[in-house]
């Protein structure tokens, strides 16, 4: 494919995504203080549909009925428990450090539930719902489509800093209510920096697998989101700074990850 048309379908997915999402989000930053909590969450979530139809759209006119067939097959592609595992370790993070402030005294599930006013499935629902949404329909986009076409063109470390750049300033409305502003325009992108060096080794590690950056990104999300336990959140951070380091440090710049980058 021409470098052109190549340069086209990612204006075309980030033009589709920023446009969908922001006509979202800006509206909910404007209204958020006069809307309860499930319309707060319900609303947000919403918001999270930008990537997936940016990156569906872009595929289609940069690779047509190739394209959709690929992002099918990584979004079910199963990459092996060891793997598998990985995608799921914010997530036993969190559930080893409750289990020991429920020993020691510091975590009581009765009063988190009731301090989130989760008293039936429906508000557990609402309650999970961002970071589900925002796990799955992100990654259809950013990992999905962009960062195998930058890496299509550039080395992993170079396409996961360029994604991070996009996906960071995608994230701008949020700042006005979900996130406080001096948090978004500082710490932020660092954060997202080190969990997309993560993601991407992830994702070329896995060869492509969509659906295991999906559980990664789902189980942060659901460690980081909701403050149940700040220590979970500060060894899940130390966690990922850590395999920053490892990752660039055993891998290189290349592919970040043991195998070479997945592109399309």
């Amino acid at each position: 494919m021409k470098k052109s048309n190549k340069n086209s379908s990612i204006l075309i997915f980030i033009s589709i995504s920023y446009l969908i999402t922001w006509l979202i989000l800006f509206p909910l930053a404007a209204l958020y203080n006069d809307l309860n909590f499930v319309e707060r969450e319900i609303w947000h979530s919403l918001g999270s549909i930008g990537p997936t139809i940016g990156g569906i759209i872009a595929l289609y006119l940069s690779n047509k009925k190739q394209g959709l067939l690929l992002l099918k097959e990584r979004m079910l592609k199963y990459s092996g428990w060891k793997i598998l595992l990985f995608a799921f370790s914010p997530l036993l993070i969190l559930i080893v450090v409750l289990l020991f402030e429920s020993l020691f005294g510091y975590f009581n599930l009765s009063t988190f539930l009731d301090q989130n006013s989760i008293d039936s499935t429906l508000t557990l629902m609402i309650f999970l719902l961002p970071s589900l949404c925002y796990g799955f329909f992100e990654e259809i986009g950013w990992r999905g489509f962009l960062l195998p076409k930058f890496q299509a063109r550039f080395n992993a470390f170079i396409s996961t800093l360029l994604l991070t750049i996009i996906w960071w300033f995608w994230h701008i409305p949020t700042f006005f209510y979900r996130f406080n502003l001096l948090y978004g325009l500082i710490l932020m992108f660092p954060l997202m920096l080190s969990g997309s060096i993560v993601l991407t080794f992830l994702f070329n590690w896995s060869k492509g697998s969509i659906l295991m950056v999906i559980i990664l990104h789902v189980s942060y999300d659901l460690v980081t989101s909701h403050e149940i336990s700040i220590i979970s959140i500060i060894l899940v951070s130390a966690f990922y700074i850590f395999m920053d380091i490892r990752i660039i440090k055993i891998f290189g710049l290349e592919n970040l990850s043991p195998q070479k980058r997945s592109i399309i």
